[in-house]
């Protein structure tokens, strides 16, 4: 990584190990520099960006968060009214990734405050395609704020 590249901190928060373990292949196999930090619930979510968490791991706040909406204890659609109405977190943008496909999680998302919504791809392959355009644009293109 040169000195004028940026590093991504990433939050997944997601219930199914094989869909975040297929999010940090597809961020190595694109060779992009982030860290990723996983959670299971978005109740595990809020406490780890609110620092009632385990002291181990780093309190600084993501660059981007990445979750489905389907978990247990809270779901995403709760997680994120909790996290843009909390003015400490608010601005972190949310990706939405779901296995949905229905235009009312869609459009649900988007006026809770999503910044995106992705449906989960299908392979492997697609997997890897779209990762990669999405950590590219959050690394290239986005002003992110530290």
């Amino acid at each position: 990584m040169n000195k004028n590249e940026k590093f991504l901190r990433i939050i997944v928060a997601d219930d199914d190990m094989e869909d975040i373990q297929l999010v940090k292949e597809s961020l190595e196999e694109n060779h992009l520099p982030v860290n990723v930090v996983e959670v299971e619930s978005g109740e595990a979510l809020l406490k780890m960006l609110r620092g009632r968490n385990d002291k181990s791991i780093p309190q600084l706040k993501p660059h981007l968060i990445i979750m489905d909406i389907n978990m247990p204890k809270k779901n995403g659609f709760e997680t994120l009214v909790e996290l843009k109405n909390d003015k400490e977190l608010c601005a972190i943008p949310v990706i939405i990734f779901s296995t949905s496909r229905s235009q009312t999680d869609i459009q649900k998302a988007y006026r809770l405050g999503a910044n995106c919504f992705i449906s989960k791809p299908i392979t492997s392959a697609e997997w890897h395609t779209t990762i990669g355009k999405l950590g590219r644009f959050w690394i290239e293109c986005a002003s992110l704020s530290q």
